[in-house]
């Protein structure tokens, strides 16, 4: 994955959306919530994106011209280098602040029924993001910026590269606890 252009990040984000909601649909229930010590379960993983996912749509919601008041224009970096700037966060020590960590209580009582929750806020957070994401025009993406918890101010493009690659990193994360391959990102 390469995108760069409004078009390939649509894309990519439709792809991707479903690619998440097929793969955690297709775990099955015991495992989804299952988990070793200090290791989030798929299900923590999937309501995590779904938390992740709705802050990235407030930021893409946000009026441009405050955006750029505020933290300025910048020109974008690229898909490969945010993520290698986001690996390297996350090598040294970066993690999720506590308000985005998913908080499933345990013992989950209705397995089915909170399962059938937590992919149901994920195809309704993806959806906003999609719809946010194609109400930018291509040559506004790097006009505005957000604040990012550990990666500093991104422009509106950088937000959508982050958000491709980390929705597929967590989806790899479940992925490894299953004793599953790693999509490639």
């Amino acid at each position: 994955m390469n995108p760069h252009a409004l078009p390939e990040i649509l894309a990519e984000i439709t792809r991707t959306n479903q690619l998440i909601f097929d793969y955690f649909s297709s775990i099955e229930e015991q495992a989804f919530f299952a988990h070793p010590a200090h290791v989030w379960s798929p299900a923590e993983n999937l309501a995590h994106l779904s938390k992740s996912v709705r802050a990235a749509t407030l930021g893409l919601k946000m009026p441009q011209a405050v955006s750029g008041l505020i933290w300025g224009a910048a020109e974008s970096r690229s898909f490969a280098l945010l993520v290698s700037e986001y690996r390297q966060a996350l090598a040294e020590g970066g993690e999720s602040p506590p308000e985005f960590v998913a908080e499933i209580k345990e013992p989950v009582a209705d397995k089915a029924a909170t399962r059938q929750a937590i992919l149901q806020r994920w195809q309704q957070s993806a959806a906003k993001l999609a719809a946010a994401a194609a109400s930018w025009d291509d040559a506004d993406l790097d006009k505005a910026r957000v604040p990012h918890p550990l990666l500093g101010k991104l422009t509106i493009r950088e937000l959508l590269f982050f958000t491709l690659y980390h929705n597929l990193h967590h989806m790899n994360d479940a992925r490894r606890l299953l004793g599953e391959a790693d999509v490639e990102v």
